[in-house]
C-alpha cells in the first residue's frame, strides 16, 4: 500500500495542470461550503443566543390575568419558579421579563417606547452579563448605575433614541403607561446610561432594573411576570423542555379551606369556584352568578338564601399581624341533594371566586380551628361528576406548534369565559417563527451549495479519470504485465483521487478560515442598515463548527471515492495485451 501511495502521489504531480484545475474547483467549493455553513451558524447564534435570549427566551412561560394579555402576572410566583426549576434543571437562567408599552416625553420631543426589565441581580449569570455588554455597548454611563441607587428610576437608552428625544446623561424622561392592574400611571425616569446596540433590532427598548420596573408596573412581592428561560443548547433542548414544563404545570383544584361564620356560629367549610361556561352550567344547573352552600353546611349554621356570612382562611403569604383572609359572602341558595356533596362546602361562581382567590392566595392546607368549629369540610374525589366543572388554580393552555396556532390561541383567551389566570408554555419556534424560518432558509442555501459542490466533484473526477486512463493505457498494460494485480491498479487510481480530494479539501478549509477572517474585519454602518440585525458590533459573525467541517470533508471524500470507483475498475479490467498495443 505504501508503494501504491507513492506512485499515486507521483502521478498527481505528473499531471499538474489538469489536477491543479480540478483541485482548485474542489478547494473553492469546500471553502464556499464552509463559509456558507459558518455564516448560517453565526446568524443562528446571533438570533437565538443573543437576540431571542433577551426578546422572547428560548422557552417562555406566559401568564394572562382576566383574559387581558396586557396583564401578565402570576400571583403565586415562588411556587411557579420552583416548579419550573424542578421540571427543567438544564435551564441556564430564568428571566422575569416585563415589557410595557408607554409614551415617553424628552426635551421637546415625544415618542413611543417599550419599558423592558434587565435582571442584574444575583441570579444573573456571567454569560448573561457578557451577552448584555456585547449587545448593548455603553458609550456613556455604566450598568452599575441601574443598581447603585444614585438615580431615581435609572434607565439605559439607545443612542439614536436619546438623540430623537434630545436627552443626555442625567436628563429626565417622563413616561405614561398602564400597569398590570390596568391603572394609568406616570413616572419620571433618569438617563443613567446610553448604549450603542449591536443591531437595529435592539434599539427600540428602554431598559430598567427589574425591581424598579416591577414597582412601576404594580407587581406585588410574590407576583411574577412572564418567564423567559435561557438554555445552553436551545436548538436541541427547547422542545423537550417545553413539553416537560407543560406536563409539570397541570393545575390543581382551587379551594379556600377555612371556617364559615354566621351569627356567632362557625363550621368548617371548603369553598370552591364553579365554571360558568354554557356546557358547565348545563351540567351543574347553577347560574352564572351566586354563592351556594351544601345541605349539611346550611343545616349546621341555619343558613338560608340572602344571609350574609363570612369565610375566613389562612393565607399563603401572611403579612405582619395579617395571616387570615376574610371574605364576606351573600348566600344565593342551597345545593340540592343531586349535587352529591356529602360534606360542608360552598360553591362560588367563577368571577367572585377568582377575585378572592388571587387577592389573598390561600395556604396549601387549612389550619385546624381553634374555637370548636365542627363538621367535615368536603373535597371531591377524582370520580365525582362535578369535578370537571370546578375551578382550577389556573388554566393551562394547550401546546401549539406554529405561530399561526399560537396567535389563534391567544386571540381565543377572551372566549374562555373564565377569570382564571391562563398559563402558556411556548418555544422560540412558535414565538419567533420568522427567525426560525430565516435559519431554515440559510440551511437550505447551504444544502444547495453542497449539492452544487458534489456535482462539480462528480463531473470533474469522472472526466479527469477518463482522460487519465486513456492517456495512461499503455502504462496500465506495462504494470499489469510485470505482475500488478487488478485490485492494485484499481486502488492506485482511487488513491490518486482521494489524495487530490484530501489536499484540495485541506486547502479549501484554510481558504475558508482566511475568508472568514477577512470578511469579519469589514465594518458595516449599523444605523439604518437592514442587515444590522445579523451583525455583532457592525461586523459579520461566523461560527465554524468542527463537526460540520469534518462531516463535509467525509462526504466529499465519499462522493469522490464512489465517483472514481467505476473508471478505476474499468482501468483495472483492461487486458495487458490490448493495453500495450494501444496508441493514444
Amino acid at each position: 500500500m505504501t508503494l501504491l501511495l507513492r506512485i499515486s502521489l507521483r502521478n498527481l504531480f505528473r499531471q499538474k495542470r489538469r489536477n491543479l484545475l480540478l483541485g482548485s474547483a474542489i478547494a473553492i467549493g469546500m471553502a464556499l461550503l464552509i463559509l456558507a455553513n459558518s455564516f448560517a451558524n453565526g446568524i443562528s447564534d446571533v438570533l437565538f443566543n443573543r437576540i431571542m435570549a433577551f426578546v422572547t427566551g428560548h422557552v417562555s412561560v406566559t401568564f394572562t390575568q382576566n383574559g387581558n394579555r396586557m396583564s401578565p402576572v402570576f400571583r403565586d410566583g415562588p411556587r411557579m419558579l420552583e416548579m419550573v426549576r424542578e421540571a427543567a434543571p438544564e435551564v441556564a437562567q430564568i428571566q422575569q421579563a416585563i415589557g410595557i408599552f408607554s409614551r415617553a416625553i424628552g426635551n421637546g420631543r415625544a415618542d413611543n417606547v417599550i419599558l423592558v426589565s434587565l435582571d442584574l441581580g444575583d441570579t444573573a449569570t456571567a454569560s448573561y452579563r457578557q451577552d448584555l455588554e456585547a449587545n448593548f455597548r455603553l458609550i456613556a454611563g455604566s450598568y452599575e448605575n441601574l443598581t447603585n441607587g444614585m438615580f431615581d428610576y435609572p434607565v439605559l437608552i439607545a443612542e439614536d433614541k436619546a438623540k430623537y428625544l434630545r436627552v443626555g446623561m442625567k436628563d429626565v424622561i417622563k413616561v405614561r403607561f398602564q400597569d398590570v392592574e390596568g391603572r394609568q400611571q406616570a413616572a419620571r425616569l433618569t438617563v443613567a446610561g446610553i448604549f450603542k446596540p449591536a443591531n437595529a433590532f435592539m434599539s427600540a427598548p428602554v431598559f430598567l432594573n427589574l425591581p424598579d420596573l416591577r414597582l412601576l408596573a404594580g407587581y406585588g412581592p410574590k407576583d411574577i411576570p412572564q418567564l423567559y428561560l435561557v438554555l445552553r443548547d436551545p436548538t436541541r433542548d427547547a422542545l423537550d423542555v417545553a413539553n416537560r414544563l407543560h406536563a409539570a404545570l397541570q393545575p390543581p383544584l382551587a379551594s379556600l379551606p377555612g371556617q364559615l361564620r354566621f351569627q356567632g356560629r362557625e363550621a368548617r367549610a371548603n369553598a370552591f369556584g364553579y365554571r360558568v361556561d354554557t356546557a358547565s352550567r348545563r351540567a351543574t344547573g347553577l347560574p352564572s352568578k351566586g354563592v351556594f352552600a351544601s345541605a349539611s353546611l346550611a343545616e349546621a349554621l341555619s343558613l338560608k338564601p340572602g344571609d350574609l356570612c363570612t369565610l375566613s382562611y389562612a393565607v399563603k403569604y401572611p403579612e405582619p399581624g395579617d395571616s387570615t383572609a376574610f371574605a364576606p359572602l351573600t348566600l344565593t341558595g342551597v345545593l340540592p341533594d343531586s349535587a352529591a356533596i356529602d360534606g360542608q362546602a360552598l360553591l362560588i361562581s367563577d368571577r367572585e371566586f377568582y377575585a378572592q382567590f388571587y387577592s389573598r392566595w390561600p395556604a396549601a392546607e387549612a389550619k385546624a380551628p381553634s374555637n370548636g368549629s365542627a363538621g367535615r369540610a368536603w373535597r371531591p374525589d377524582t370520580s365525582h361528576p362535578w369535578l370537571p366543572y370546578l375551578n382550577r388554580q389556573w388554566v393551562l393552555l394547550e401546546r401549539t406548534k406554529t405561530t399561526q396556532a399560537l396567535q389563534k390561541k391567544w386571540s381565543g383567551i377572551t372566549r374562555l369565559k373564565t377569570k382564571a389566570t391562563t398559563v402558556d408554555v411556548s418555544t422560540m419556534y412558535e414565538t419567533a417563527s420568522m427567525v426560525v424560518n430565516l435559519e431554515m432558509a440559510l440551511n437550505l442555501i447551504t444544502l444547495v451549495a453542497v449539492l452544487v459542490l458534489f456535482f462539480i466533484i462528480q463531473v470533474g473526477v469522472v472526466n479527469t479519470l477518463r482522460m487519465t486512463i486513456r492517456e495512461r493505457t499503455r502504462e496500465i498494460g506495462t504494470m499489469r504485465s510485470i505482475g500488478m494485480r487488478k485490485g492494485e491498479v484499481r486502488n492506485l487510481f482511487l488513491l490518486e483521487t482521494l489524495s487530490l480530494t484530501l489536499i484540495s479539501g485541506a486547502v479549501g478549509v484554510g481558504v475558508a478560515f482566511l475568508g472568514m477572517r477577512l470578511l469579519a474585519s469589514i465594518a458595516f454602518a449599523v444605523d439604518g442598515n437592514p442587515i444590522s440585525m445579523i451583525l455583532i458590533g457592525g461586523h459579520l459573525h461566523f461560527v465554524p463548527k468542527a463537526a460540520s467541517i469534518a462531516l463535509y470533508f467525509l462526504l466529499i471524500m465519499g462522493i469522490s471515492t464512489v465517483t472514481a470507483w467505476f473508471p478505476a475498475r474499468r482501468a483495472a479490467n483492461l487486458q495487458p495485451s490490448d493495453a500495450l498495443r494501444h496508441f493514444g
